[in-house]
């Protein structure tokens, strides 16, 4: 006996349109981190200490940044994809019950 897989498609489709709130909430994180981070490397200052420092941290900062703008996009594209997914199942779900309709029918 098998489980059996189910989709609900409407509700992935209203699912499918979080995503961009998602996408908007790491943008704006993204650009929050990057105003803070701008010229942040000057206030390491210019000793040892405050290179040293600079040095491990400055990177590690963009990189997170990176991760956070190259989110917004990704969430975004992955609603879509969601949203497709929906138009497909729901798609199916129609051929089937149109098939199973004409085989009735004979």
């Amino acid at each position: 006996m098998s489980a059996g897989f189910e989709t609900d498609a409407d509700r992935l489709t209203v699912s499918s349109g979080d995503f961009d709130g998602l996408a908007i909430r790491a943008a704006a994180v993204a650009e929050r981190l990057e105003r803070a981070l701008d010229g942040a490397e000057r206030a390491w200052g210019t000793d040892a200490v405050g290179q040293a420092f600079a040095a491990v941290h400055v990177s590690r900062a963009g990189e997170t940044l990176d991760v956070l703008r190259n989110l917004a996009g990704r969430l975004s594209r992955f609603g879509q994809t969601v949203g497709e997914a929906a138009g497909s199942f729901r798609g199916s779900e129609e051929d089937a019950e149109q098939a199973i309709t004409d085989t009735a029918r004979g």
